[in-house]
């Protein structure tokens, strides 16, 4: 069983991972917390946060936040993966060892923790997904380059073309989209600011809004997960919600 969940941000919400928290959604679900095999977090994972020597058996940190949320989660008795959000480490993540798993490649943190490629088609379970990420950071005039804010966060061109590939690869056909920030009908779901067109137009200047909306009108899935937005939205709709905006509650497969 997958157990899909929103933004950690390194230890500040790390509790969207806690027992208790997890417990408690599967519970109201009706599902078993001992059969998940694996935590999906939907960007804005934040591990590695600090720079620290890396090699094959994925990072080594020397920062003792890092480190203490790295054995906290390597004792989980599931698999964590996490989809890249816009608050990462993105020079740190390019150092990753990639892996083959779930039918594609993946970014191996620990053992234990794994990012998954944006871009990328991964069968998980027997269930397909497409996997985007990234967003535009509103508040990045307050960051440090390469310290607290990566131009990476946002999708390159290369990159775009790639993940277009792979959906015509997959005859544009899903199970589940996984994402960071959503497309703009699952924003308006999460931020009813949105639901009025003249404001809908101010998420065009989000380059990753506007993919992800070319994204939405091309291909088939049944239920679209994104985080960014704070919200719980989807997690009290989700049996009639198409998008699934989600923080602290988890919903299973």
């Amino acid at each position: 069983m997958l157990y899909i969940t929103g933004d950690t941000h390194n230890t500040t919400d790390m509790s969207n991972l806690a027992s208790k928290n997890m417990k408690i959604c599967c519970m109201e679900q009706q599902a078993e917390f001992k059969t998940i095999s694996a935590a999906i977090v939907l960007g804005d994972f934040g591990l590695p946060w600090s720079d620290c020597p890396v090699d094959e058996n994925g990072i080594h940190p020397t920062d003792r936040t890092d480190r203490y949320l790295l054995k906290w989660y390597n004792q989980k008795p599931f698999k964590i993966l996490a989809v890249m959000g816009n608050h990462e480490n993105y020079d740190m993540i390019e150092k990753l060892p990639a892996v083959e798993m779930f039918g594609g490649t993946v970014l191996k943190v620990s053992s234990n923790i794994f990012y998954l490629k944006r871009g990328e088609a991964y069968n998980i379970e027997e269930k397909n997904f497409l996997v985007l990420g990234g967003a535009k950071s509103e508040d990045k005039a307050f960051r440090v380059p390469h310290e607290s804010w990566w131009v990476e966060e946002e999708w390159t061109e290369t990159e775009k073309t790639h993940c277009l590939d792979v959906i015509r690869s997959c005859s544009g056909s899903f199970d589940y989209v996984l994402s960071h920030t959503g497309s703009s009908a699952g924003i308006a779901c999460a931020d009813s600011y949105y639901l009025n067109e003249e404001n809908l137009l101010e998420l065009k200047a989000d380059p990753t809004v506007s993919f992800n909306d070319q994204i939405d009108s091309t291909i088939s899935y049944k239920k679209w997960f994104f985080g960014h937005w704070h919200s719980d939205w989807g997690y009290e709709n989700y049996k009639t919600g198409k998008y699934v905006p989600l923080y602290h509650m988890g919903i299973v497969l």
